[in-house]
Parts: C-alpha cells; sequence; structure tokens
C-alpha cells in the first residue's frame, strides 16, 4: 500500500525522532537517518531513507521526483545513523543506468511492498514485472554510501 505524500510531512519528522532515540530498533532494521549538507544553502539536512546492506555499502532508492539527492551528487560527506550508531560515509549518486536498474530490482526482491513507491507492478508470484521495471528505472535514483574509516 502506498502512503499518500502529504503523509510523509508528518511521517518523516516522526521517523527522524524514532531513529534518532533508544527506541530506534522499532524501525532501524531497514530505515536509516542521512544527514547531508545542502550544496548551495550550506544547510545540514536529515531524512529518513529505506536501505538495503551489501557490504561496507548502503544503498538508499528515491525518486528522482525529489530533491534531497542532488546534494550527493558528484559526491558527499555523510552521516549515516544506522541501528542507532552514527558513521561517516561517502555519498554518491549512481549514474549508470543499467546497473540502477539491477539494483533496483534486487531492491524490490527484499522490499516488495515498496514496489508501489516506484511505480513499478508485481507479477502473480511477487517479482517485478520486467516492462514496469524498466519504466521505473529511468525515474528512480541509487544513492550508494560507503563507510570512510
Amino acid at each position: 500500500m502506498k502512503l499518500p505524500e502529504p503523509l510523509f510531512v508528518i511521517i518523516n519528522p516522526l521517523m527522524r525522532l524514532v531513529l534518532s532515540s533508544p527506541l530506534h530498533f522499532v524501525a532501524s532494521g531497514s530505515l536509516l537517518l542521512m544527514r547531508y549538507r545542502g550544496r548551495r544553502s550550506g544547510i545540514w539536512r536529515t531524512t529518513p531513507l529505506r536501505y538495503v546492506e551489501d557490504g561496507d555499502v548502503l544503498r538508499c532508492f528515491s525518486s528522482r521526483n525529489t530533491l534531497w539527492w542532488r546534494n550527493l551528487q558528484g559526491g558527499a560527506q555523510v552521516t549515516l545513523t544506522v541501528r542507532g550508531k552514527r558513521q561517516g560515509c561517502e555519498a554518491s549518486v549512481v549514474t549508470d543506468q543499467e546497473r540502477a536498474r539491477a539494483l533496483l530490482a534486487a531492491y524490490l526482491d527484499e522490499f516488495p511492498q515498496d514496489a508501489a513507491y516506484h511505480d513499478v507492478s508485481l507479477t502473480p508470484s511477487g517479482q517485478p514485472d520486467p516492462e514496469s521495471l524498466e519504466r521505473a528505472a529511468s525515474n528512480s535514483v541509487v544513492v550508494e554510501a560507503r563507510r570512510t574509516p
């Protein structure tokens, strides 16, 4: 079920509060907080995001219609709060469309409930429909954050 966009005005601050509190365990298995600096404004912002972990890389997915990810183009230092712990990371946007499509497919295999947010139809077996996945990949953004020592 896809939540209406206006609800995120309420949900995002609530998730920021929960994920930065001792109660983070309620949601931190699949959600993190990403703190990044606005390229032009210089203002630090924090956004909750669903993530998948692949070794030392954390991947987050978003729509191209959102603006936050543009601050990470070309690479940026960010702070992630993952499972209640803060860590510095170098974040960047995946620009290779074929790779982004494959990463989106793997993400939707893990979180099929998020298919609606990317306008991806699922087959009766619960797999992403190839045609809608292809369309979604061109409208989606993959952000990779690598842990820094």
